[in-house]
């Protein structure tokens, strides 16, 4: 019998529990940018992450943000032990990458277009001011990149560009997401797809949080 995609996750989690505990707790919250607060029985990470504060106490990770309050969901713990275990003790490249050139990006970009982009361009095509507000209440600044670019923090070490181009009468709006190229020493090809699809989130439900009031 096949294992669902929720035990899949929880196996996910687990692995990624088990290799931040062989790691120095210390040095590893250093080069991710995150600080770690020692404790007589494990300590307590706080890293940026968006807009908030992922806090994690250690040994037994309970996870949660301090300034939203909200539930981190199995996804984004992943994506933040997957970015402790993984980044890297190397300067920012200075040079953008998009999807396609991750390793197998170019085969897993349809589905990494139809969770990541199309979402964006059916909320945000035709609402170019709509997108700006959204992208700098996460922070995002402002980037001379296409009609409009913007550069939003994920973690202190995960920068990701989006590039908007209006349309006109003979081509639709369009939307690009470009990643520092030390991405892929960082995460799998799989993690920088799940970036892409949270930032997506995160924009279109400040949109509509906005937009209902």
């Amino acid at each position: 019998m096949a294992s669902s995609p929720d035990e899949e996750y929880r196996k996910a989690l687990e692995i990624a529990k088990t290799t931040f505990l062989s790691y120095n707790f210390k040095d590893r919250c250093r080069i991710a940018g995150a600080e770690w607060k020692p404790r007589a029985s494990g300590g307590i990470i706080q890293l940026p992450f968006f807009q908030d504060i992922c806090q994690i106490t250690i040994p037994d990770f309970e996870f949660s943000l301090l300034r939203s309050q909200d539930q981190l969901n199995l996804t984004n713990q992943i994506l933040i032990l997957h970015y402790l275990n993984g980044v890297k003790d190397i300067p920012s490249a200075g040079e953008n990458i998009s999807f396609k050139e991750v390793p197998s990006g170019e085969f897993y970009y349809p589905a990494f277009a139809r969770r990541s982009i199309d979402p964006l361009l059916q909320t945000f095509g035709q609402k170019l001011q709509a997108f700006k507000s959204v992208a700098k209440s996460l922070g995002g600044e402002a980037v001379a990149m296409g009609d409009f670019g913007i550069r939003i923090q994920i973690f202190p070490k995960v920068p990701v560009v989006l590039v908007f181009w209006l349309g006109d009468e003979d081509f639709p709006p369009d939307l690009n997401v470009l990643f520092d190229a030390t991405i892929e020493k960082f995460f799998s090809t799989e993690d920088i797809a799940v970036i892409g699809q949270e930032l997506m989130i995160r924009m279109i439900k400040l949109y509509y949080s906005h937009h209902n009031k």
